[in-house]
């Protein structure tokens, strides 16, 4: 078996003994187990599936069956597990044997039905509704499911009879009524407008199930709709849109196109694609797709970019940062200086997108920024190339002539040299550091602005709500630090202090709190941000602004795993506790400073395993030297001694082990 710890003999044996214990009755040590403790451990299993712990649960679950062999909870969830992991076999197994254990179980036998119609054995899937209905009645979902059952062998009148008896119940069943009318058409019973009717409702509980997460039973729905009416859009979008989700990258794009053909100005479609291009790493296309999406749903891109079409070599190098310091507590952070005065107006925004090596992401956070773009005096775009070789110019150029200046570091600054000259360098009243590898999501400029006209001086950054997302855009982490309330938020020290709950992209500072505090710290590899994220909230209010606003890609080939690797991150970090202990108010500096040591303690010790399942042994040694310093309390180096008796830990416990053994005896 696959991502599971127990073997295939191991489950066949577990089943048996299940089945035996039950057909036997001998259930005297399943009485003399304390039925509490049982109840605990299903409660924690449970919980752990709940969480997507998932050998964690099963582990608890077998912890049952060696009390209890033919528990059937325990068999229940165990064939749930499978089912989550990917292996209908195992679960059919599992689901059985709790089905004979406990044969009037209503959630077994239609669990059952659902395992065997996700594989299409419409007949078992059938035996086993049918064997739920007796157990309960008037069941809505065993109504409906046993009908799509019964729809998928060709039993159509059948079929529509369990639609009825659910619909009879609940009138406004969408996936009743939905499997009704695509049972009425497949025997050629519907009317012109009613299949315009059902057309709409598949593609509403398309939506539905792409929500669910369900992006299979959605393309279902999807292509059923645009069956039932060809020319639906909508139906069209979000069959593409979830082909995409699901990696099937060449029917959605055939998707696509099939959309341009009945409306070749749908500007979202040449965006989605030029994602999917560029998720291929076929940047010529990317770049089309692009420019044609931003042209037709950006009127101010449009007029821009058509009055420039010379392709000009014209690579500006990045202007030499000013000299001068500004002191905070008992560090130096560098000078940003104020603004030039001249007759030119300020715009609003000054977006500042560092870029460095990552072509492919970059195409996507320059497109997110150009399709808010409303013109110069609201907004510029500054993309700081930090030497890349070759050069990224061609690339911005290609989709961002005429609205963004590009800049090329003559030597590579690393981050905190190219914020430095980003922020420097920018003009806006407010500014937006926006990560090449991020994104913007529709409305993050203009719902800031907002809010942020308005505010009072005593606000010197905002902050909105973020999602991460990994390579393929999957959505991984949701953040909403205040939930939906927005306005300025009075206690963010007691959060920032300990540990960072922000991310850049999601993040806007206002150019004189810059000017006031500082850039970012030179010496500082990562958490930069977070440090300065402390000065800003000991000297200024912040503004929460709740929407999801903003995608933050977390992948193989961040800074933040490269630092990882190295042990330049918990180097940082220890070094920004120090900093900021220097400049926390005094009431709360000693309290908030303590804590924030013992939380990176423990997240940072955890933070050794990725150099340490790289092979990075130097990495991993360099981590624990710097996790050493950040906390030397008693409680935390508890933690070190109980991390350092894991199976991961391994590899450090025989180099200490060998370093001791290679020290000279003293003679």
């Amino acid at each position: 078996m696959n991502n599971t710890n127990i073997s295939e003999s191991r489950v066949k044996s577990l089943i048996q003994i299940a089945v035996q214990t039950h057909q036997s009755g001998d259930k005297d040590e399943a009485e003399s187990l304390d039925q509490t403790e049982v109840a605990e451990i299903l409660e924690l299993a449970v919980q752990q599936q709940r969480d997507n712990n998932l050998l964690e649960a099963e582990q608890l679950y077998s912890q049952v069956l060696e009390k209890q062999p033919d528990n059937p909870e325990a068999l229940y969830g165990l064939g749930m597990l499978a089912q989550q992991m990917g292996q209908p076999e195992i679960a059919e197994q599992w689901l059985s044997a709790a089905s004979q254990v406990q044969p009037d179980s209503v959630k077994t036998w239609f669990s059952l039905g659902n395992l065997h119609l996700v594989q299409e054995q419409f007949s078992q899937a059938e035996k086993a509704y049918r064997q739920a209905l007796v157990l309960l009645p008037n069941s809505l979902p065993i109504y409906n499911n046993l009908g799509y059952t019964l729809q998928q062998q060709g039993l159509f009148e059948e079929a529509i009879n369990y639609y009825q008896k659910a619909l009879d119940l609940k009138p406004d069943f969408i996936e009743a009524e939905t499997n009704l009318g695509n049972a009425l058409h497949a025997q050629g019973k519907l009317s012109s407008n009613q299949k315009i009717y059902y057309a709409q409702l598949n593609n509403q509980l398309g939506v539905t199930r792409k929500k669910a997460g369900d992006l299979k039973n959605a393309v279902t729905c999807h292509k059923q709709a645009i069956a039932l009416q060809t020319n639906l859009l909508e139906a069209h979008y979000n069959l593409a849109l979830t082909l995409q989700e699901q990696g099937e990258l060449e029917e959605a794009i055939a998707s696509y196109q099939n959309l341009l053909e009945l409306n070749p100005n749908y500007g979202e479609v040449y965006l989605n694609l030029g994602k999917i291009y560029q998720q291929q790493n076929n940047l010529t296309e990317a770049i089309s797709a692009y420019q044609q999406g931003l042209k037709l749903i950006n009127p101010h891109y449009a007029k821009v970019f058509a009055a420039i079409q010379e392709n000009k070599e014209e690579i500006s190098a990045t202007p030499l940062l000013p000299q001068g310091e500004v002191q905070i507590g008992e560090y130096y952070f560098p000078l940003i200086p104020p603004v030039s005065e001249t007759e030119d107006k300020r715009p609003f925004w000054s977006v500042v997108i560092p870029a460095y090596q990552r072509p492919d992401y970059l195409l996507e956070s320059l497109v997110s920024v150009l399709a808010q773009w409303s013109g110069i005096e609201e907004m510029e775009i500054l993309v700081i190339d930090d030497a890349s070789t070759p050069p990224l110019y061609q690339l911005v150029n290609a989709i961002g002539r005429g609205v963004v200046r590009y800049y090329r570091n003559p030597q590579n600054l690393r981050q905190q040299g190219t914020w430095n000259a980003g922020v420097t360098n920018s003009r806006g009243l407010w500014i937006h550091l926006l990560h090449d590898d991020d994104y913007v999501l529709p409305g993050f400029y203009a719902r800031l602005k907002q809010s942020l006209e308005s505010c009072p001086d005593s606000v010197g950054a905002a902050f909105t709500g973020y999602e991460n997302i990994n390579e393929t855009g999957e959505i991984t982490f949701r953040q909403q630090l205040y939930g939906t309330d927005k306005g300025i938020v009075s206690d963010l020290l007691l959060y920032v202090g300990v540990a960072n709950p922000l991310n850049p992209p999601a993040v806007v500072i206002r150019r004189t709190t810059y000017e006031r505090l500082g850039g970012y710290h030179p010496e500082l590899t990562s958490t930069l941000d977070w440090e300065l994220y402390k000065r800003i909230t000991t000297f200024y209010d912040w503004w929460y602004e709740p929407e999801i606003l903003v995608h933050y890609r977390v992948h193989s080939q961040s800074m933040r795993t490269e630092l990882s690797l190295s042990g330049d991150r918990v180097a940082s970090i220890r070094r920004s506790i120090e900093i900021s202990e220097s400049y926390l108010p005094a009431d709360l500096c000693a309290e908030i400073t303590a804590q924030s040591r013992k939380h990176y303690f423990i997240s940072c010790l955890a933070d050794t395993e990725v150099p340490l399942k790289a092979g990075h042994l130097t990495g991993a040694f360099r981590t624990l030297e710097e996790i050493l310093k950040i906390d030397r309390s008693a409680e935390s180096l508890a933690e070190l001694f109980t991390w350092l008796r894991t199976d991961i830990a391994t590899p450090v416990r025989d180099e200490i082990a060998f370093r001791l053994i290679s020290l000279p005896l003293d003679n």
